[in-house]
């Protein structure tokens, strides 16, 4: 071999053992690297909806998934991580969740950072249901060796822990040993006893009856109180959930922040960081020591309620201390099977005994059937005040009599009851569900009663499908308001004293006979619209409102009619005035198009950004009749109970309205409804 080959060949092996030492000891490459990161090897359906086991969430919370659909109750993951450089690697990892369709979101761009959004701290996120668990070793890896790792988690209620969601272990119904034990300690304590008979004379009520509810108030004061971790307070939202497996040099996981390695810690402040923007966006994202892999599946999970599973009567419910049991049945009241199982409770709606109505004193079948207008003004003029009745809307006194579950159709039918002999009475009905959730799509679908006669007159009824907050104590308070919110039950308007914080919140369907219009007082700022004779169309008007309790802290505060537009769609937001604690928007439906049917769906559509209102005849053919954003009202962020009512209203409330409740005769016979399906994604 000649010197110019010998000089070749050399070169050749210098070139390829340079390239082989780089490629060894590159400086410039990572140690290690992770792949094939998959959330979810046992559920391959990952492109359709993973539909939630609600049959033991009442003690549990909502679990996802349970041990009924997959083995061991949990989601297995896996993903492989390799070392790419000589020498050993002790790596270790942590696997978060997040819901993303009903969340704020994380960052925010200023002055050329990108800071954590206020509220993204709120969002639903979690990892390990032991929190105290940080990050997993991986078994260390040797030169160029690598390795698949396989673990599991699962969603669940108040994943990072919160104490403020921790309680008694409430595992049984409430009986009556129970109250009259509660009964027995206010009566044996002199001072407790005596506050007791201050405020049964305050309230106009017997001691009797003071002593039946302040015993219920303290007994429910007392399950607040405990180590228990009731993880049904803060349940897992429904929608799209996104994976994100963070994997490190175990020597580096001491230098992340507190609440970023444990999600139940805080940091210095008070506050804890959200790890979606924290190895996203903040800096985990520039972090040399980790990998973070956001998985490109996500699961999307909805909730389908049972109605026909039964019907529990919660007795902090009632307020009476005599309770009529005689309708209890297998499929309802309140024994700790139907405690347990029930997914629904009847709802009793609070009696203003200062609305009274001198109503006339007759009864008659109205909706569906011929009473016509003429025998409406007849019926008016036919009775003095003094033959009036002065009456005041009334709830069940036994219940379970006017509220009945199938479960064999899955079904709840209510009815307000009719009248055969004096007294008469105009009565509430209403369901709610006993699973709350923050934020979601909202469809029920129900069999309400027709409203109208064939000429239009009204039978009284509201028949409604709302949201309401879920609990008075401390963990379901709402989000505080700058500027403070004004009690719903203050009434005081400019005088009222403004709170920081509340628990009150309200989300409605309301479907009642009135003009589209408002008064012409509520115009002071857009022009008067035509005079409409509702009386003389075939309209129902469905009413969208939400309960901000007349929070100020929007850019755009509603007082009286504001035109907003959203789309195609036009609505006119209205509040009686700055001081009201509700907008309203009125959008006409065609009666017959609603009540003419077997069933009609009733979605609302709550984010922590918008509430939209919509209407149809299926889940899959819905349009819009409402629609607000955060700019114009304070959009709650508590747990809430899906409410299905049919309820009766007072006229006034509905100005300019047709008909006078006053006018129109108590039902002659049981007015029916039919709650088919409550669904939630």
């Amino acid at each position: 071999m000649n010197f110019g080959t010998k000089l070749a060949v050399y070169s050749v092996a210098v070139t390829v053992a340079i390239g082989l030492i780089i490629l060894i000891v590159n400086p410039f490459s990572k140690s290690f690297s992770t792949e094939n990161f998959h959330p979810f090897e046992n559920f391959k359906n990952s492109d359709s909806t993973f539909v939630v086991d609600l049959s033991d969430c009442i003690n549990t919370g909502i679990v996802i998934p349970t041990v009924k659909q997959l083995p061991g109750g949990k989601f297995v993951f896996s993903f492989r991580v390799k070392n790419n450089k000589i020498g050993s690697r002790k790596l270790a990892y942590k696997i978060y969740y997040q819901n993303e369709t009903y969340k704020q979101v994380e960052f925010e761009d200023a002055n050329g950072f990108r800071y954590e959004h206020e509220g993204c701290e709120d969002n639903f996120y979690g990892s390990w249901e032991n929190t105290d668990i940080e990050f997993k070793e991986i078994p260390e890896l040797g030169w160029f060796d690598s390795e698949i790792i396989t673990d599991s988690f699962r969603i669940l209620g108040n994943p990072r822990n919160e104490t403020k969601y921790f309680g008694q272990d409430n595992r049984k119904s409430l009986d009556a040993d129970d109250i009259t034990g509660m009964i027995n300690a206010i009566r044996s304590d002199p001072a407790w006893y005596g506050s007791i008979e201050g405020k049964a004379k305050a309230n106009n009520i017997t001691v009797s009856e003071q002593l039946y509810r302040d015993a219920l108030f303290s007994i429910n004061e007392q399950q607040q109180q405990g180590d228990v971790n009731n993880r049904w307070k803060r349940n897992p939202r429904m929608g799209s959930y996104r994976f994100m497996l963070v994997v490190m040099l175990t020597d580096a996981v001491p230098a992340l922040p507190h609440s970023v390695r444990n999600i139940s810690q805080v940091e210095s402040d008070g506050r804890p960081i959200n790890p979606f923007y924290y190895f996203l966006h903040g800096p985990g994202k520039t972090d040399e020591n980790c990998e973070v892999l956001v998985a490109a599946e996500e699961l999307k999970v909805a909730a389908v309620m049972s109605p026909g599973a039964g019907v529990y009567q919660n007795p902090f419910d009632f307020t009476d201390n005599v309770v009529d049991t005689s309708a209890y049945c297998k499929t309802c009241g309140t024994n700790n099977d139907l405690f347990k199982r029930a997914q629904f409770s009847q709802f009793f709606h609070h009696v203003d005994r200062n609305i009274i109505l001198p109503t006339i004193p007759m009864t008659a079948d109205i909706g569906g059937t011929d009473y016509s207008q003429e025998m409406y003004e007849a019926n008016a003029k036919k009775f003095s005040d003094e033959q009036r009745v002065k009456d005041i809307f009334q709830v069940s006194r036994r219940p379970c009599e006017t509220v009945i579950a199938d479960p064999i159709t899955n079904s709840i039918t209510m009815f307000n009851p009719g009248n055969d002999s004096l007294p008469y009475r105009k009565e509430h009905v209403g369901i709610k569900s006993r699973i709350g959730t923050t934020y979601g799509k909202y469809r029920v679908c129900v069999q309400f009663p027709e409203m109208l006669s064939r000429e239009n007159v009204w039978n009284g009824i509201v028949n409604a499908v709302w949201l309401i907050y879920q609990d008075n104590a401390a963990w379901n308070a709402r989000g505080a308001c700058k500027g403070g919110y004004i009690p719903k039950d203050d009434n005081r308007g400019k005088f009222a004293d403004r709170k920081n914080v509340q628990n009150y919140s309200e989300i409605d369907f309301e479907i009642v006979k009135s003009s589209h219009n408002w008064p012409a007082a509520s115009y002071a700022n857009s022009p008067v619209p035509p005079e409409e004779k509702a009386a003389d169309n075939r309209d129902i008007i469905v009413s969208c409102t939400n309960w901000d309790l007349a929070c100020m802290a929007p850019e755009k505060h509603v007082k009286g009619v504001m035109p907003y537009a959203i789309d195609k769609y036009k609505f006119d937001l209205h509040r009686w005035d700055s001081w009201y604690q509700a907008i309203t928007i009125k959008t006409p439906v065609s009666h017959d198009e609603i009540f003419k049917r077997q069933q009609y769906w009733y979605e609302i559509e709550w984010t922590p950004d918008h509430i939209a209102w919509r209407v149809g005849p299926d889940r899959y053919q819905m349009h819009l009749v409402g629609y607000m954003d955060k700019s114009v009202t304070a959009i709650p962020d508590n747990q809430m109970v899906v409410v299905v009512t049919q309820e009766f209203h007072d006229s006034e409330w509905w100005k300019p309205a047709p008909f006078n409740q006053r006018n129109i005769p108590y039902p002659k016979n049981p007015v029916m409804g039919k709650v088919i399906a409550v669904e939630i994604e």
